[in-house]
Formats: C-alpha cells, structure tokens, sequence
C-alpha cells in the first residue's frame, strides 16, 4: 500500500502531471488493475473529457467516478441486503410527512414548519448532522449542558425529526449519507478495489463521512494519490494561522496525515509543485504568486488582465458577450476556451439568457437547475390545488396554459382556454359550479335590470361553446377529483395522480415539447422535457415505498407532492462542446481555461456573505463545539474560506482574466465594488477600470462603436437608436451609415431590418378614417348618446376606440361604480312607481315605509346586478344590506324634499329616441347626414302655475358631482342641458301644452355620516344630514321658478334643497346657480352647434389623438385605452389640449358676443 500527496498552487501542473501519469499507466498496461479518479460530482464530466482528449483514444482501465457513484458501483459488486436509494426530494416528502405529523410535539418549531424553506433547511441540517456522526441517540445523549433553552428546545425537534426519519428509512433505504456510511462498511470486501490506484483530486475538504471511506480506501487499496491545492505541505505540529490562503487544504493535509498514522501504514511520499505551467502572461503568473501575500509586491505589465465597470449588471453582460463574440471573430478563439464565474448565479442568470441568446453565443449553466417551473410539474401542482382549494379559478387555468391536458397541435386552443377564462372571470365560476353539471348561462350584459329579455341567437351559440369547453377541458380533473375522493392511502393517491397524467398523455406530450424544442436549436430545454418525466415517476415511486398502508388526508400527501417537487432538480450534462461555460465559483471545478470572466465583483457578492439560513446560528454553533460536537464550518470560516475560492477563479485562466462589477442594480440603486481590487490594484497600479455601456449612444470613440456590431439582431437595434438621434441633430459615425447601407440594398429586403427603420420616420399620429371606412364603420345615420358627444370632447380617439372600434375591457366579476348607479336608478324609479301604484304622495313616505320598501326593492333587483354578485360572498350580502340604507335614505330625504318644493315627478327613465317616450332630438350636418341624439332622462318634474308648466331634470349619481358652464362650453359636460332641450323640443305633446325651463340638478344617491365638535339635537341633525343632500346644478334665475323649488325659503336663507341662497331683500345671493331665459337659450343654441360639430367630425372620421387638459384633470387617468393609443406628452407629436378655467360670466359673455362659442 502507498499513499502519494501532491500538492501545489493554481497553475503549477499537480493535475496535468497525475493525469498524464494515469494516461501512461494505461499506455504500458492496457490491462492492467483498475485506475478510479474519484473527483466532486461536478467534476465528473469535465474529469472524463479532459482525460480523453489529453489520451486522445479510449482509456478502458480508468473509472472517473464521485463518491455517490463509487458507492453505488461498491454496493452492487459486494451484495448484501438490498436498499432502496432514497433522493433529495423523497427525502423532503418523508421529512414533510414526519413534521405534519408530529407538529404538535414541537417545542419550538411547530409554526415554523408551515414556513416555506422549512423542509429543505431541516434536510440540510440532518444532512449536516450525518455527515460529521451524529445521531439522533447521540443528539439526545449529549444535549449541552447550560445552554440557552432556546438551543435546547431546537435541538430536541431536531432529535425528534431525525428519530422518526431514521426509523422511516431503517433497513429500507439510503439516501447519500447513508451510502458512504454503507460505502466505508463494503470497501474492504471489493475485489474490484483492492488492486486499484485510485486517485483524488478537486476536493480541498472532507467531511468525516468522506473521511471514513477515505479511511477505508487507505486500507483497501493498492496505491491511494491524493491532489491539494496549497502553497506547501505544512508541519504536523504547525498550527494554521486562519487567514492562511490556503486554511482549508492545508487542514485537509494535516487530516489525511494524521489518519494515515492512525492507521499505521507507511508515511506518504509528498510532491511538492511550485513551477507555474498554465500562464501565458507574466501578469498572471504575478496574480497567482502575490495572492497570498499583504501587501503585494507591484508589477508594472498588467497585459491579460483587464478590469471592467458597467453601468449595471445588463451591460456587464451585455459587453461579456460583445467581448466574447469578437474574440471569436477576429482572433480564432473558440467558445469552449470561455468560462463566466459567477458567485451569485441567480442574479445574473436571466441577463445571461437573453444577451447571449440575442448574441447567437452558445452556453451552459454549470449549476443544476430547479425543476420547479417546468410545465408537467406546475401541472401536478395546479391539479392538486384544483381538488384541495374547490376548484378555485387561478388554480383551473394554471393547469390548463401549462398545455399539458391540450392538444399541442391545435394552434386554436390557447384561444379556447381564453374564451373560457374570459367567461369565468365575468361569471365568478367557482368551487361546484365547475364539475356540478348544471348549465353555464351566456348573456351579453353583467346587468340586465332593464334587459329582462329573453337570449338572442348569439347568446346561445355563445353559451353552447362555453359549455361545450367547459366539458372538454376539464373532463381529466373531473375524473381526478372522483378518483381522489376515493382514495384513502398514500398509494390511493399517489396511484390516483398518475393516471390523471395517464389521462392527459402526459408522456406524449413530454415528446412533442422536447421535439419542439429540439427544433428550436435548444437541446438543453429538450434533455429537461426527457428527465423530468422519470423524475416524477421516481417521485410516486418513493411515494409509494416510504408509505405505509394508514389513512392519510389529501392535504397531507399534497404537502409531501410539494415538498418533493421543490427539490427536484435537473442535472444535465453540457449539451455540446463548443460553448461558454457558466459556472458557480464555489461548486465548478473548472481549471486551465483559456479566458476567464469573473463577473459580479461587488461588495457583498464577492466575497459572499456567510450563509446564515442554517436552523443552528453561529452562536449556537460555537456553544456546540465547546461541548464537543464537530459541524460544518460556522460563518466566520466560511468568510474566510471565501479568498481562496477567489484565488481559484482568477488564477483559473491561462491567457485572459477579466474582473468586473456593476455600479448599479437593476432597480438603480448604488452597488460597490468588491474589497477584492484593492489587492488587485496593488500588484497593478497601472490597472484603471474601463467603463462600458448597454449603449452605443454612451460610448466616445469609434472603436467603441465598432464592438457594437456584432449580429445582425443587436446591430439593427444599435443602429436604429444611432439614426434617432441624427434625427434630433446629433452627429452619426459612418459605422452606422454602413450599416444602414448594408441593409438597405438586402435583396429580399430583412424584415427585421425594415421593421426596425421604418420606427425610425414613425410618428403616434393616429391616421383619420376616410370617408367611405367612416360610413361603413358609424353608417348612414347617426344615432348617438350626449355621452358620446362628450367622450368626441374629451378626446376624439378615445371616442374611436369606443363607438368605432368597439373595444372594451375584459369583464371581471366585481361590483364596480357603474352597477351600483343602475341599482340605484332602478331602486328609486321602482320606489316612486310603488307609491304612484298604490296613490301615494311621495312627500307622504314615512322613515319606517321607506325601509320596508327599500329592501324589497332591492332584494328584487340585486339578483340583476352583475351576474348575481350580490349572493356571491358574505361580504357582498353586507353590502347589498348597506345599499338597502342607501336607498332608505335617499327615499327619505327625497320625500323631505318633495314636502318643500312645488315640483312633483312626472316621468321616470324617460326615454327619447326611436320607440321612446319622446322622438330623439335630430339635428342635421352640412352634408346632410341627420344626427339622432337618443338617452334616457332619470327623472322629469313639472310644477303647475297660473303661467304655465314648469320642468326640471334630475339626475341621480352615486357620487357627488356639479355642473359648470366652463365644462358645458368645452363640450365635456352636456348631457343635463340637452336633456332639458328635449324636453322643450317635444315636451309640448307629452304635457299637452308648452313648458318651460326650470333647471337640471343632481341628486347625489348616498348615506352620510353627520360630524360634529359639539352634541346635536334631532333638530341639528337633521339640518346637516338635509345638507349633504342638497342638489348641485343649474336654475333659471326666474323668481317663479326658485319659489316652486323650495317654497320654504325666506329672504336671507340658502335653501336646503337647491343651491339658491336668498339676500334679505328678496333678491338672489351670488352663490345662487342660476341663470335667465336669454343665457339659457343661448346655451341651447350652442349646444346644437356643439353636438353638429362633433358629429361632423366623427362621420368625418376624426380619430385625432388630443385628449384635453384642464388643471391637473385629463381624460387618460381613467381611459381604458391608454395601452392602446400609447399617447406620451413627452413626444413632439402627442400634446394636450389645454383649456382654461373660466367661471360662468365669462362664458355667457363669451356666448352673447358670439353664439357659436368664439374661438375655444
């Protein structure tokens, strides 16, 4: 038995020279014993490449295996009781199992394992626990005497945890740990082994599980090499200083030293290496030997090493990849000569994805990745959370968009799950209604209090599609749930799940994606598609095996189907050669490349914090080790240890070595750089940071420019942004009027190329409708709301979008503003028909009356109300109960009023227009096309006189609203006043003789709460409450007409109905919102000029993006159609409208001079 140490620094050759001597070895003797090279698992396939392309034939003697894979071959050459292996993520399903099931014997962590993490700390934790020998038994025995009772009481859920899960898997299975524990047990039986040299390299530290297989290899073995990376080989009774570079190889020596004595073999024979082999540049072989010193000595050539700053971390990758792509490119390098470290790989992985992609840069992630996300798997977990949650709606549709239940050929399917989500999220489906086999109904319209009208064709043919989807899509979870709701035991369920996936042809589906993806040019993403399929089988297999024949709940086997997903993981090998590698620097063990990138050198990232998730804090873990207990290094050390995996990736390149670091986050925020350039700028004083750009809008020089050049895609971009600007003025390098020429003589034209120029002459102009587009679109006749005329006001695309275009919002199944205004219309119009029916006054309606009315009303309509949303949820039942109040008071307080004034209703929802109450009002275009204005009038009063009728209009809103002739004049709000001219157009045969105007007011429809400093009297109340519910609008100033609104008023009082405030003489305040005949008729006059102008201009196929400002008020705070029209303030093109506040005087003014408005 001989045992051999090598050992050297980075780049001195210690592998190359023990690969070539086993390459030689196999050379002399082909057949001879075997030849294992045991490396970390990660090191496996880059172990294998490198010895057959140094051997260049195969190597038929040599096994390069990790210690998992030695254990697996040991186990099954010596025999023995069979164990079932036992992965990461079954062991986290057995370890959810145990605490559901003893949570309540927790002293500490019983609300802690519903934490998300909970499972995957607690596995590392015994993970840890068994690497270093300690039990459960032994966890129990040797609690620390004196310790915090906080440590304890965790200790003892440990204990208790790693019992039952050693009882679980007791003489059945074996997970990693337990197999190097069997490993160490089965060597000294392995003939295969016992003529063997093996050899280990790519560790600098062993756990004490390793240690005892090391231990038995060491009297098991022919020859036993072992590879460090360390300075020199240390004295056995030296004691390490703990910043020594090389801490941890150098206690691993000491380690393997002492075991090798313990065991009483012969005294290894050390090889020292301290000639540098793998730098090309003096500059590195300078960083590699001044690494370990403080201070370093200073070089003056720093050539091979550059240092970057980007302005954040997109455009340190972006740069990386231009960088790679030209050494590529002009100087013959190939990708696979690349490797990108990384120490926070999460950080940078999607900058990497898309810049390298868009580079055309082939490259691998040298990390595993979570399995998580992939589609089968949200698959499963989605169908779980369908059964457990009742179906709720965003558990249904994470399940269908996976694809995985659809056909994947049917390009129309994705429309299909759309549609039916559409109607699910306007209807509120849920729970039952999914699977009850009761029959979706369609109707166009969420409210239909005045639509109780039977479906139209449409609506039918609608509604059997829906249901005819419905079936369709959810058949296999319909299935799954009865299946599931027979299922009892663990492998009920589990056998329960597999046929659902049976049921959509999962496996099949599995092969068209990878199929796709291959064809797609992404082999990666294809090899996953491949995996995951047997991991999940291996997943309900363990399932299966770990389970006992007891009754379990559905929520607990979802918990483990959780627990285990989330640690599954897809290990796949590179998928090609030649592409740039992406490594972790603390697990890669990647060496001897021509060109490093060490990416993400900031403060904080590089070195790393110390991990400070473990379950055992560094406090805990320091009273720990003075009981006696060996784990796994606490965080100083880590911290510590951090400077020599920062010397491993920088000494890792032979030619070029390039260290950057962003100055911002994504977010903008301030990053630092890494404490690491400090020592770097002290071996190169000379070395300046060179600044780089996302942009080549930001860069100085030419040459700058050029790299921005790279594949057609990104040059493309870079150019258009370069023309952009020559077209503000700037000047433009003739590297980008090449470039422009280039594309532009493409024959065919590229797409791409067009595209992008054409943006450049592109202007947020929408284009006006011509005119015969324009008929087709609003036809041959308008017929139209005042609403419309408003919203053509307010902004004239905004009215295309809606009336032309006919877009809307998807509906979704909420109680919005809008229905609460029709309940309210409906309640109050049924309320005054109720007491008209059965010859009551209104002013005679009693508080008490009013309740009982009001709730029966409402209880009649609520079931009209946005698809019955009222009987939803508890919470929509409160709130129909707070309507109900609204409606009482509303009622009563309209009877109060009814009391004071001389109008009396007569007419309610008054409609005008084509079979209304009254004709529309029309009004002819220069062109001759006739404008119907059609609508609905809420209420229409009248009060009797010697001289004749009386009207007034009143509106009723559910917020508080007023009328101003400024916005009367802008054409924003026009409804009220050309209600009222309706009513004087037609009102002559509806009232049988001609009326005249009173006024238009709103009623505001609500319940308000009375504040006060002091106590009130009823009397008080009463006063503020009738307060709230003073109508805001607009009157005639005639002395008749404010008499006939609140008869109640004296001179000197404001009224409590109207907004007319009386001076003591008589004569009317100038709060009073009044205007005379003249001003009135003038206004009507304009208003017809108004509504032939706009009209005009919509058959003319206005379509003009100018909504207006007024103040800080815009139309696009609320517009539905902002994402559409794309209107920004800040382009030369999109601009306000700007109106200015003018109070009534001004505008009468304004209209007396010039009845068509003047210039607005």
């Amino acid at each position: 038995m001989t045992v051999q140490i090598h050992l050297g620094r980075s780049g001195t050759g210690k592998t190359e020279s023990v690969y070539n001597r086993i390459i030689d070895e196999c050379d002399r003797y082909p057949d001879g014993p075997p030849i294992v090279l045991i490396v970390p698992e990660q090191m496996t396939f880059q172990a294998e490449k490198e010895l057959i392309e140094r051997s260049d034939k195969g190597l038929t003697r040599i096994e390069v295996l990790s210690f998992s894979r030695l254990s697996q071959r040991i186990i099954k050459e010596t025999g023995g009781k069979s164990f079932l292996p036992l992965k990461k993520n079954g062991i986290h399903m057995l370890l959810r199992k145990i605490t559901e099931r003893e949570k309540k014997n927790f002293r500490i962590f019983e609300k802690a394992s519903e934490n998300h993490g909970f499972i995957e700390k607690t596995e590392k934790m015994i993970t840890e626990l068994k690497r270093h020998h300690i039990s459960s038994a032994a966890m129990t025995e040797t609690l620390p005497n004196g310790a915090d009772q906080l440590l304890i009481d965790k200790l003892s859920d440990l204990a208790m945890i790693m019992s039952q899960f050693e009882q679980e898997t007791a003489e059945l299975y074996l997970d990693s740990e337990d197999n190097l524990q069997l490993l160490a047990e089965r060597l000294p039986h392995s003939e295969y082994l016992h003529s063997a040299s093996v050899y280990i390299d790519g560790f600098h530290s062993f756990t004490p599980l390793e240690q005892s297989v090391l231990a038995s290899l060491l009297e098991t073995v022919n020859e036993l090499v072992f590879v460090l990376t360390a300075d020199r080989p240390p004295a056995l009774d030296e004691e390490l200083h703990p910043l020594d570079l090389f801490y941890e190889t150098k206690s691993t020596f000491l380690e393997l030293k002492e075991m090798i004595d313990h065991l009483n073999l012969p005294t290894p024979a050390i090889f020292e290496y301290d000639e540098q082999k793998r730098f090309k540049t003096e500059a590195l072989a300078h960083l590699e030997r001044e690494s370990v010193r403080r201070p370093a000595a200073p070089a003056a050539d720093h050539t091979g090493i550059r240092l970057i700053n980007a302005v954040n971390r997109r455009a340190e990758v972006a740069w990386c990849a231009r960088e790679i792509k030209r050494l590529v490119r002009d100087e013959g390098m190939r990708y696979r000569q690349f490797a990108i470290f990384l120490r926070n790989i999460d950080d940078y992985r999607h900058y990497i994805e898309t810049q390298f992609e868009s580079e055309g840069l082939p490259f691998f992630f040298d990390q595993e990745q979570s399995a998580l996300y992939h589609p089968l798997v949200e698959f499963i977990r989605s169908s779980l959370e369908i059964i457990q949650q009742h179906w709720r709606y965003e558990s249904v549709f994470r399940a269908l968009k996976t694809e995985i239940p659809t056909d994947l050929d049917d390009e129309s399917v994705r429309e299909d799950i759309d549609r039916l989500e559409n109607y699910v999220i306007a209807y509120g489906i849920r729970g039952s209604s999914w699977y009850s086999g009761k029959r979706w109904i369609y109707r166009q319209f969420g409210t239909t209090v005045e639509r109780d009208l039977e479906a139209a064709g449409a609506e039918i043919e609608m509604e059997e599609e829906i249901n005819r989807l419905k079936d369709k899509l959810t058949a296999p979870f319909v299935r799954f749930q009865d299946r599931i709701k027979n299922s009892q035991t663990m492998q009920d369920f589990a056998a329960s799940l597999f046929q659902l996936l049976e049921d959509v042809d999962a496996p099949l589906k599995l092969a068209r994606l990878r199929e796709r993806s291959e064809s797609e040019g992404k082999p990666q993403e294809a090899r996953q598609h491949d995996q995951v399929w047997r991991e999940i089988v291996q997943l309900l297999d363990q399932v299966v095996e770990t389970a006992d024949n007891k009754p379990i709940s559905l929520q607990l086997f979802t918990q483990m189907i959780e627990a285990g997903l989330e640690g599954m993981t897809f290990s796949i090998i590179p998928p090609a050669f030649d592409q740039v590698v992406v490594a972790n620097m603390e697990t890669s063990r990647l060496s001897a490349v021509d060109c490093t990138f060490l990416m993400g050198a900031n403060e904080g990232i590089i070195p790393a914090s110390p991990d400070e998730t473990s379950m055992i804090s560094e406090d805990e873990r320091t009273v720990l080790e003075k009981q006696g207990w060996v784990l796994a290094p606490g965080a100083e050390r880590q911290l510590m240890n951090e400077s020599f995996l920062v010397y491993l990736a920088q000494t890792s390149a032979k030619d070029r070595l390039y260290i950057s670091y962003a100055l911002a986050d994504q977010e903008g925020r301030t990053l630092q750089p890494s404490m690491i350039l400090n020592h770097l700028y002290e071996m190169f004083p000379a070395l300046q940071a060179e600044t780089v750009f996302d942009s080549s809008l930001d860069v100085l020089t030419e040459d700058e420019e050029l790299a921005f050049v790279t594949t057609k895609k990104k040059t493309v971009s870079h150019m258009t942004a370069q023309l952009q600007q020559w077209k503000q003025g700037y000047p433009v390098s003739s590297i980008w009027w090449a470039a422009y020429n280039y594309f532009a003589v493409q024959t065919p034209p590229d797409v791409q190329a067009e595209t992008a120029l054409k943006s450049l002459f592109y202007r947020n102009v929408p284009v006006s409708l011509q005119a015969a587009t324009s008929k087709q679109l609003y036809g041959e006749q308008l017929k139209t709301s005042v609403s419309r005329m408003e919203q053509y006001y307010s902004c004239p695309f905004q009215q295309y979008a809606n009336y032309g275009l006919k877009l809307k919002e998807r509906e979704t199944f909420k109680l919005e503003a809008p229905d609460i205004g029709q309940l309210f219309h409906a309640a109050l119009k049924e309320m005054a028909e109720s007491l008209n029916a059965e010859a009551i006054d209104f002013k005679d309606l009693t508080e008490g009356e009013a309740a009982v009315r009001s709730k029966q009303i409402v209880e009649n309509l609520a079931p009209k109300i946005q698809r019955e949303i009222f009987r939803s949820s508890h919470r929509h039942m409160y709130v129909q109960k707070k309507l109900e109040e609204v409606v009482t008071r509303a009622s009563i307080v309209l009877a109060k009023q009814a009391q004071k004034s001389g109008f009396s209703p007569a007419g309610l929802e008054v409609d005008f227009g084509p079979g209304g109450e009254l004709p529309p009002l029309t009004v002819t275009l220069d062109d001759g096309v006739n404008v119907e204005l059609i609508g609905r009038i809420d209420r229409v009063d009248r009060a009797e006189r010697e001289d004749g009728i009386y009207v007034r209009i009143i509106d009723y809103k559910s917020s508080a609203q007023d009328l101003r002739l400024d916005d009367i004049y802008y054409g924003l709000s026009m409804q009220m006043l050309l209600y009222l001219d309706v009513l004087l157009t037609h009102g002559g045969k509806w009232f049988q003789t001609e009326v005249t105007p009173a006024g238009v007011l709103y009623f505001h429809v609500h319940n308000p709460i009375v504040t006060a400093d002091t106590k009130l009297s009823a009397d008080e109340i009463e006063a503020k409450m009738m307060e709230q519910f003073k109508m805001k609008g607009l009157l005639s100033s005639d002395p008749a007409v404010i008499e006939e609104m609140d008869k109640s008023l004296d001179n000197g009082q404001s009224s409590e109905i109207v907004p007319v405030t009386k001076n003591k003489d008589g004569k009317l305040g100038k709060r009073s919102r009044v205007i005379n005949d003249n001003d009135y008729e003038r206004l009507r006059m304009f208003l017809r000029e108004q509504v032939k102008y706009a009209a005009s201009a919509i058959t003319a196929g206005d379509t003009s993006l100018t909504p207006f400002k007024k103040k800080q008020k815009v139309p696009c705070t609320y517009c539905s159609y902002k994402s559409f029209c794309q209107f920004d303030p800040s382009l030369e093109e999109n601009d306000y409208r700007y109106l200015r506040s003018k109070d009534n005087d001004d505008i009468l003014t304004v209209l007396e001079n010039d009845p068509k408005g003047g210039n607005r």
